[in-house]
């Protein structure tokens, strides 16, 4: 009774993780097509004002950290459901802790840096721009928290649920979920080098030359720029490696709680 119990309520967990995984990846379609189709007429209007930060659209927004992260979760969710209804090569990719880790740090960040950095500062996407209605524009608010909130407070909980009952190495598997974020940021770099197009900031050192101190107004250097930049990707892999840390002593500590004895009840 207790296992066909248990079975019923993972495959009704893996039915609302399929829901959830389409509705993303359905959300982010939309996302890119209205950017590019109902927003850009009011581009420069919006970029003037601080509304958006960027002037690029469509696909590139798929080279947005946040969209990233954001779309490996819905595909990890989709697989995890077509594991659980009997698709094996599925279950056995989806029940691996290091790749669920590897997901789980990414989109913990974006959250984390929702709540500390962008949420007091952002402003939602306008329903209108000097009285001109912006159309379906008003749905990409929905779609901003559902990437920058929703997706990673739900798949940040799901880690405290291992799928894999046993102990991981810490250490070791923090470094194997810093291969993604490294590669994200050398590639983000050079193709930003190529058409001038970087995601954030901090991946160009012309931008952070133009807003450090001592160095805005200044000419500038390539040589300081380069530094900087290698600086930034230390920094941010030290960030990533603390995190990918906890992360795991979490899994651990779960793990460890799940395979101690119940206390038995003394007999009167």
């Amino acid at each position: 009774m207790n296992i066909r119990k248990s079975l019923i309520e993972r495959k009704g967990f893996a039915l609302f993780a399929l829901c959830f995984g389409i509705t993303g990846l359905l959300l982010m379609a939309h996302h890119i097509v209205s950017y590019e189709n109902i927003l850009r007429p009011f581009m420069d209007y919006l970029i003037d004002n601080r509304i958006i930060t960027n002037d690029k659209s469509g696909i590139a927004f798929l080279r947005m950290f946040t969209n990233e992260s954001n779309i490996l979760v819905d595909i990890w969710l989709i697989l995890y459901a077509l594991g659980i209804f009997g698709n094996e090569k599925c279950f056995k990719l989806t029940h691996k802790e290091w790749l669920r880790g590897a997901i789980t740090l990414n989109i913990a960040v974006t959250g984390i840096i929702y709540f500390t950095v962008l949420l007091p500062s952002s402003a939602p996407f306008p329903s209108e721009v000097n009285g001109v209605g912006t159309g379906g524009m008003w749905f990409s608010n929905i779609v901003n928290y559902w990437n920058h909130l929703i997706t990673p407070v739900f798949f940040t909980a799901c880690w405290f649920f291992p799928v894999e009952e046993r102990k991981i190495p810490k250490v070791k598997y923090a470094l194997i979920y810093l291969v993604y974020p490294v590669c994200y940021f050398i590639v983000s770099i050079i193709l930003g080098a190529w058409d001038g197009f970087y995601p954030y900031p901090f991946l160009s050192g012309r931008q952070m030359s133009s807003m450090l101190p001592g160095l805005k107004d200044q000419p500038y250097n390539s040589v300081t720029g380069v530094l900087l930049l290698v600086a930034v990707v230390i920094i941010l892999s030290g960030v990533f490696f603390g995190i990918g840390c906890a992360l795991n002593a979490i899994h651990n500590k779960r793990v460890k709680a799940s395979q101690e004895p119940e206390p038995e009840t003394e007999k009167e």
